[in-house]
């Protein structure tokens, strides 16, 4: 008999994303069903987590075919094991904003005819003028008022069948859909500071893969770049409402 839900993730030194992810995450599932694909970290983030650590291996930082194979070959696995996966990246948090992530996927799970949920997607933004970098210990959406729609991550990333996705994850070889008003935030522009810190890094010190014009922003690593890069969001800024805050209370 299958367990009925399992979440997962693939991390590469990450370590101010994911204790907010393991934070948000385990909320709604047990330690025991939450894994973490470790990307050979180096910098101490996915010791002693209190999770299910799986080690993978890969001399590129960034080798955009085989993150995609890894995940799939994993959310196909845990499907054996689980009657529905999650999977969601170190800056990614599912949501629902009328009511809670396990509720949604609850009723995900009783219809019969559904084979996976796309979220809806917006990312959360430093508002430089307003607002000031994150210090450590600080509360994310205490501090963060604004977002923007993002149509780019309308993500596939709830499913109880095997996936297929494109680079990056966007696509899949499912039609989208948006049922139970599921939704995800990236916290990628998060901290401006913090953005350039992890750009510096990726940039000029990992090994990665040329997979072309896919994950380009990788390669961005200079102040000027990371801040142009920063300021282009896909649609204007506004206010996060207070039904979306609600859903990351505490985080």
């Amino acid at each position: 008999m299958k367990n009925k839900f399992a979440a997962f993730a693939i991390v590469k030194n990450e370590s101010y994303f994911l204790p907010i992810w393991l934070k948000y995450y385990s909320r709604f599932f047990q330690n025991k069903d939450i894994y973490v694909l470790d990307h050979e970290s180096t910098d101490g983030s996915t010791d002693s987590l209190g999770v299910n650590a799986v080690p993978v291996h890969n001399e590129f930082a960034f080798d955009h075919q085989w993150l995609v194979e890894t995940v799939q070959n994993f959310q196909k696995e845990l499907l054996d094991r689980y009657e529905c996966v999650v999977f969601a990246e170190a800056d990614e948090l599912l949501y629902c904003p009328s009511s809670s992530l396990e509720d949604l996927l609850n009723r995900f799970l009783s219809n019969q005819s559904m084979e996976c949920l796309t979220s809806v997607g917006y990312e959360v933004i430093q508002n430089l003028g307003e607002e000031a970098s994150l210090g450590a210990g600080d509360e994310v959406f205490g501090n963060r008022k604004y977002f923007f729609r993002y149509p780019l991550y309308d993500k596939t990333l709830i499913s109880k069948v095997p996936l297929n996705w494109e680079w990056g994850f966007h696509r899949c070889d499912k039609p989208q859909n948006f049922a139970y008003g599921s939704h995800i935030m990236h916290l990628h522009r998060v901290d401006f500071e913090l953005m350039l810190k992890r750009h510096e890094e990726r940039a000029k010190r990992w090994k990665l893969k040329n997979d072309g014009a896919a994950g380009v922003q990788h390669r961005i690593g200079d102040r000027e770049g990371v801040l142009n890069y920063f300021n282009k969001t896909a649609s204007p800024i506004e206010k996060v409402p207070n039904d979306h805050l609600r859903c990351f209370e505490g985080l």
